[in-house]
C-alpha cells in the first residue's frame, strides 16, 4: 500500500505554547540570515539558489524551543539550567520528574567523556498512525547562533510505536553560560515517505496530558521497553 497522506498529531496541557510555539511545517522556520543574503550579480550564485536547502525546508517539521532556557556548564562536568518560567509551570512538571534528563557516561560507554549529555523533555506528545519512520535531526542551518555551545544528536523514530519527542544534546565540558531563547527551531523531522504532510496541533486537560505522558514513558523491562512496548 502506497502511503498518501502523513497526518502528525501533537498534543500538549500548554494553552501558552500551544498558541505561541505549535509544531510548524519546516517551511516556516527559513532562517532570517537566509533570507536577507543579497545578490551577487547574475554570474555568481548565492545559497539562494542552492536546491539542497530549499529541498530540505520544504519537507519535514520543526518543534520550536518553548521557552528561554539558561545553560550553565563547568570543565568538570557539572551544570545547571534554568527555564524562563517557573518549575511548577513547566509543561514536564505534572510528570513527576525533572524537565531535563541525562545519560551518564557509562551508558554511552565512556566515549564522549569531554562532553556533558542533556536530555530536554518535550512539552509535547506525538502520535502518527502509519508508522512510518522520521530522521530526527539538529536543524543545523537554523540555530547558527549556537553553533559553538550545543551539538543537536540525530536519530530515527516513529510515533506509532512510541510518542515522545525529547531533544538529545552534547554540550562540551567546558566554562560557559548561554540562553537558548524560545522560538529556536532547534530540530528538524523529516519523515521518510513522499507522502503529504498535515501536523494538527492539539490543547488538552493536564489528566489527558498526564495520561498520554504515562502510556509512552512508562518503563515496564529494567531494558528493551521500547521494542517490548512494540510487541505488546
Amino acid at each position: 500500500m502506497i502511503l498518501k497522506k502523513i497526518k502528525l498529531e501533537c498534543f500538549t496541557a500548554d494553552a501558552a505554547i500551544h498558541k505561541f510555539f505549535p509544531i510548524s511545517l519546516a517551511k516556516k522556520f527559513i532562517p532570517e540570515w537566509f533570507k536577507s543574503i543579497p545578490p551577487m550579480g547574475e554570474q555568481t550564485a548565492t545559497i539562494k539558489h542552492c536546491d539542497g536547502f530549499h529541498n530540505l525546508y520544504s519537507r519535514g517539521w520543526v518543534m520550536p524551543m518553548w521557552s528561554d532556557l539558561l545553560l550553565e556548564t563547568d570543565k568538570e562536568g557539572g551544570y545547571k539550567y534554568q527555564y524562563s518560567g517557573s518549575f511548577e509551570s513547566y509543561p514536564g512538571g505534572n510528570r513527576g520528574y525533572q524537565p531535563i534528563d541525562q545519560h551518564s557516561s557509562e551508558q554511552l560507554g565512556n566515549k564522549f567523556l569531554d562532553h556533558i549529555h542533556l536530555k530536554l523533555l518535550s512539552p509535547w506528545i506525538i502520535k502518527e498512525k502509519s508508522g512510518v519512520d522520521f530522521y530526527y535531526s539538529e536543524n543545523t542551518w537554523g540555530i547558527k547562533k549556537y553553533f559553538d555551545d550545543i551539538t543537536i544528536l540525530p536519530g530515527v523514530l516513529n510515533f506509532k510505536d512510541q510518542h515522545t519527542a525529547n531533544i538529545n544534546m552534547f554540550l562540551e565540558k567546558k566554562n560557559n553560560k548561554f540562553i537558548i531563547e524560545h522560538n529556536t527551531p532547534l530540530i528538524h523531522c523529516i519523515p521518510l515517505s513522499e507522502a503529504k504532510l498535515e501536523i494538527e496541533n492539539h490543547l488538552v486537560s493536564d489528566q489527558e496530558f498526564k495520561h498520554l505522558s504515562h502510556i509512552s514513558a512508562y518503563r515496564f523491562a529494567f531494558m528493551g521497553t521500547y521494542k517490548k512496548g512494540k510487541s505488546l
